[in-house]
């Protein structure tokens, strides 16, 4: 054991990495050649020993990939890596039919007997005792008819809006997230629906202007009288709530029945208008008369039983947008729409995407193999300027103690 202390003392005196080309004899050379070993040594080990710390211990980014994710997979690793999780998707443009359906249910008056020609008839019956044109029930069944007609165009206007809409593209460039997929979807239906009801509510109203700014003359004559005086023809307006149909078009009044021929003796039917024009009569009529059942039935008196039908009352127990005074003006407001049914299917939005692969980041401590190859390709270049650095510093400062030496001695 002394021996082998003696042989690494001595080897640990004499080692030498920076020998001289040839091998220098002074004395002087070799204790600087020997200092720059252990300081070079001490130097290298102490920073191996720092780089190891730290190379293990700090976190990296490293960015994994996944190969054409199903979306179980990507529900998975967006609820760990949301924010640096990116999904390109194959097929950028996708029809809105792909993914969203549009469902809707209509006012119940859409599908009442109410809107069905026995109804008209019942109304129609030629045997009632009065026969004046503004009398319901010769009003009624126009009327009746108008709400069929503003049903049909209701759907038919929400059949050809979907058509267009469910052709419409999505374009997404990457997977979008659930939530953010729900909120533009939303979004998107919520301005499909102001859209449909803007222009259905324009053409309406563009229809009820040029109608009564030209004056024109009602089929059913509610507007106009034809007077034959002295041979010749005369048209005179009919007046309405003490107010000419040439002053104002829009102008109503209640809707009534006469008892007979005796136009003083009439009762009113709640809630129903007449005017100047049947159309603008009947957007300011409602239908609570025909959510009451006593109400119906006290119309029923005066229709003839000849075409009396079974006749059951809108039914007000029924979860509504509406209330049964609301107008008919009111209802198409809104489309005479009670219910809007929406369904946006995210899994199908996510499979005509098509993404090919996902990338996401993660931050993890370096593995062993990385740390080890990380030295060893820091070592060499290390090796190269401590060496360089510690000889020259190490001469440097030798030359100038040697020299002060020197001088010393000489004085």
């Amino acid at each position: 054991m002394v021996n082998i202390h003696k042989k690494l003392l001595e080897f640990w005196t004499t080692f030498n990495l920076f020998p001289s080309i040839p091998p220098s004899t002074d004395p002087h050379e070799l204790k600087t050649q020997r200092i720059s070993t252990r300081l070079f040594i001490i130097l290298l080990i102490t920073c191996v020993i720092i780089l190891l710390f730290y190379l293990s211990l700090i976190n990296t980014t490293k960015t994994v990939h996944v190969d054409t994710p199903t979306l179980q997979q990507y529900s998975q690793i967006y609820s760990s890596y949301s924010q640096s999780l990116t999904c390109p998707c194959q097929k950028i443009s996708i029809n809105y039919e792909e993914f969203i359906s549009i469902h809707y249910t209509l006012h119940q008056i859409c599908s009442s007997v109410f809107l069905t020609d026995d109804w008209f008839t019942y109304l129609y019956s030629p045997d009632y005792t009065g026969r004046f044109t503004d009398d319901f029930r010769f009003l009624g069944p126009l009327a009746f008819q108008g709400i069929s007609s503003f049903c049909q165009f209701v759907n038919n206007t929400m059949l050809n809006g979907l058509k267009q809409f469910y052709s419409t593209q999505y374009v997404s460039s990457v997977v979008l997230p659930m939530k953010l997929f729900q909120l533009q979807v939303e979004s998107i239906v919520e301005q499909f629906r102001l859209s449909t009801t803007n222009n259905f509510l324009l053409s309406l109203t563009l229809n009820r202007n040029v109608t009564q700014t030209n004056a024109l003359y009602s089929g059913q004559g509610t507007n106009y009288n034809f007077v034959i005086w002295n041979g010749e023809i005369y048209m005179l307006e009919r007046w309405y709530a003490n107010r000419s149909c040439l002053q104002a078009g829009g102008i109503t009044t209640a809707a009534v029945i006469y008892y007979s021929a005796n136009v003083s003796a009439t009762v009113i039917v709640p809630g129903f208008l007449q005017g100047c024009f049947i159309v603008e009569g009947l957007l300011q009529s409602d239908l609570r008369c025909f959510y009451n059942a006593s109400c119906i039935n006290e119309l029923e008196t005066y229709l003839s039983p000849q075409y009396a039908i079974n006749v059951t009352a809108l039914d007000d127990s029924l979860s509504s947008n509406y209330l049964p005074n609301s107008t008919i003006q009111q209802l198409l407001d809104h489309l005479m729409i009670e219910e809007w049914n929406v369904t946006h299917m995210y899994d199908r939005y996510y499979n005509a995407c098509q993404p090919t692969e996902c990338t996401y980041n993660v931050e993890a401590r370096n593995a062993v193999i990385y740390v080890v190859t990380t030295l060893i390709g820091i070592i060499g270049g290390l090796t190269t300027v401590l060496q360089f650095i510690i000889l020259s510093s190490v001469k440097l400062v030798r030359k100038k103690s040697r020299a002060k030496e020197e001088t010393h001695n000489g004085e």
